[in-house]
């Protein structure tokens, strides 16, 4: 499981959501989730994380290697 210390290692600031986003990817038992899915998931756990910083958030994501495309 990442956390708090992996984001730092790979050169991204720790932000609620980050970590939030990190959270439902590691915990969503799925293997594949689109940033729709991501979003959803927040929503549905009254996250107040927008659609376009997903999006974000899971592009660093994958220019730093945590997830891939």
């Amino acid at each position: 499981m990442l956390g708090k210390k992996d984001l730092k290692e790979v050169g991204l600031k720790v932000t609620g959501p980050r970590l939030k986003i990190l959270e439902i990817l590691e915990t969503s038992g799925k293997k594949h989730l689109s940033a729709e899915q991501v979003y959803n998931a927040l929503y549905e756990n009254k996250q107040e994380v927008s659609l376009a910083t997903v999006y974000r958030v899971l592009t660093q994501f994958e220019q730093s290697n945590i997830v891939h495309r």
